[in-house]
């Protein structure tokens, strides 16, 4: 799994609850483990949302994942790159290849087979990013708010 997963999760599983107020998420990760500084933590906080891994609704943030299927390893820190790679636009391919993670705890290994799978079952008549939604769709993964994204790449003009 990713940092960005474990640094989301963290915040969660700390305070036992599954719904937590923006500050309190901000205030685990700056202050209570001082991995990162107020705005980076709601940096994080915002590509996290970005990425589908949690919801907000006004102040109020909760995981769109299981956070009792991420098993944090112990001692984990986020690396000190997770703010850059948050910072680079993230494939729509990457994106749900990171929900399907979320959403069912396979390893990205795993994932990224059962993508090619699809694919060849597929003959390879559509493109990597359609396969890769029905995988998620299979395995019960919200995408919904991405088909869009992926009908308008399909239709503008390479």
């Amino acid at each position: 799994m990713s940092d960005l997963i474990y640094s989301v999760s963290v915040p969660f599983k700390r305070k036992g609850k599954e719904v937590l107020k923006e500050s309190e998420f901000i205030l685990v990760l700056a202050i209570d483990l001082n991995w990162f500084n107020p705005e980076e933590a709601k940096n994080i906080l915002n590509h996290a949302q970005r990425a589908g891994l949690v919801k907000r609704d006004g102040e109020i943030v909760t995981p769109a994942f299981d956070i009792s299927s991420v098993e944090i390893p112990p001692g984990f820190r986020p690396g000190s790159d997770i703010l850059l790679k948050n910072l680079e636009k993230k494939t729509l391919f990457d994106r749900i290849i990171e929900r399907i993670i979320a959403g069912t705890g396979m390893e990205k290994r795993k994932v990224i087979s059962l993508i090619n799978k699809k694919q060849e079952e597929l003959s390879k008549l559509v493109e990597i990013e359609v396969s890769a939604i029905l995988v998620a769709l299979e395995h019960g993964v919200a995408v919904n708010d991405l088909l869009e994204e992926e009908y308008e790449a399909l239709v503008s003009p390479r």
